[in-house]
């Protein structure tokens, strides 16, 4: 149902946000890819089609992606946020992408109302849209005024959506209790002398809310068990291992409430009891040789786990003690990946530029 609605209100709002705003260099081969596997990493397929206001099919090659993930009630819906060139969907699991509701700029972060699936909020610069599906509505909820200092990450309290955490550049968080109506500042990881301490990511434990956590640029990653009114660092055992606290990315599985895995400067390193301890992973390069960008967990099968890199994907079917590489026909860098959570044999890569 949901589907329907979105396909006949994405029709209307096409000729308000995408008129003459499609730039994309169909000549080079660079930049941003979309690939899709659906043998669970074994073989991967570029989706790039790019459909146009007047219906013709062009590409995609050139967006640099910041952002992918899938409708909650819909998993052939995927939005995609992008470096320079606004937002995305695909209503067809990948395979065709439109350019929807703000059509240039870049989409730091993308979060939808787990309770009310027309409900998409959009870290945008240093602004925070709500898009209402069903009222054809896009509204401004968040400014930040501050020179400079631009909204990073978006996280919503899946037991209750009227409370929205929002990351920024430089280092805060921020909440809302009523749905983005007003926000107060609930904390700040910045230290002295620090200035690229920005809130990378925000999740909220999926198995308790009260458990929040804040994964930032270079001061490790934060937990909250009070709903973020005190926070403490669990990733001071990171420091062992050179280049451990610069993090790019993180998974949590989703069947082990503890067990936490991040890609590092240093390389794989994961936690099996929520930061009291770490250890790395024996991986096929040594460390701090290669940087890992993205990794993933199978949400049905733990011991499966990928990672991407310049180039290329890395896939254990057994927790690390084996891994496969899988080369890709690309010189930029996998900095997303995303693993269907019904299907996982079905897995997305975006690519992107390596800055």
């Amino acid at each position: 149902m949901f589907k329907k609605i979105f396909i006949f209100i994405f029709l209307i709002f096409i000729p308000l946000f995408l008129t003459g705003c499609i730039k994309v260099n169909f000549e080079k081969n660079e930049g941003g890819k979309i690939f899709k596997s659906i043998d669970a990493g074994n073989t991967w397929e570029q989706k790039t089609t790019l459909l146009s206001q007047n219906k013709e099919k062009q590409n995609i090659n050139n967006v640099n992606l910041t952002k992918m993930l899938f409708s909650l009630d819909d998993l052939q819906i995927i939005f995609l946020g992008t470096q320079n060139n606004g937002m995305y969907v695909s209503l067809n699991n990948g395979d065709e992408w439109q350019n929807i509701f703000i059509s240039k700029g870049k989409i730091n972060d993308i979060a939808i109302d787990p309770k009310s699936k027309n409900i998409i909020y959009v870290a945008y610069y240093n602004k925070i849209f709500k898009i209402q599906n069903l009222k054809q509505e896009m509204q401004e909820i968040f400014i930040e005024n501050q020179e400079n200092k631009f909204i990073t990450s978006l996280a919503i309290d899946w037991s209750n959506p009227n409370k929205i955490y929002a990351g920024t550049s430089d280092g805060t968080i921020l909440q809302s209790l009523n749905s983005g109506q007003s926000w107060n500042m609930i904390e700040g990881f910045n230290k002295k002398n620090e200035t690229k301490n920005k809130i990378e990511k925000i999740v909220i434990n999926s198995f308790n809310n009260r458990i929040i956590y804040a994964i930032t640029t270079n001061a490790g990653i934060f937990k909250s068990i009070d709903q973020g009114n005190n926070w403490q660092e669990i990733t001071l055992g990171l420091e062992k291992f050179t280049g451990g606290k610069n993090i790019f990315d993180v998974a949590f599985d989703s069947s082990k409430n503890e067990r936490i895995v991040v890609a590092t400067m240093h390389g794989l390193i994961k936690t099996d009891n929520d930061g009291k301890s770490w250890e790395d992973f024996k991986l096929l390069s040594l460390p701090g040789t290669i940087k890992i960008y993205s990794v993933a967990i199978n949400p049905q099968n733990s011991k499966e786990i990928y990672y991407g890199t310049k180039g290329a994907i890395y896939k254990t079917n057994d927790n690390g003690n084996t891994w496969i590489i899988k080369k890709l026909p690309i010189s930029n860098t996998v900095k997303i990946l995303l693993i269907n959570p019904e299907t996982p044999a079905t897995i997305y890569a975006g690519i992107s530029k390596e800055k």
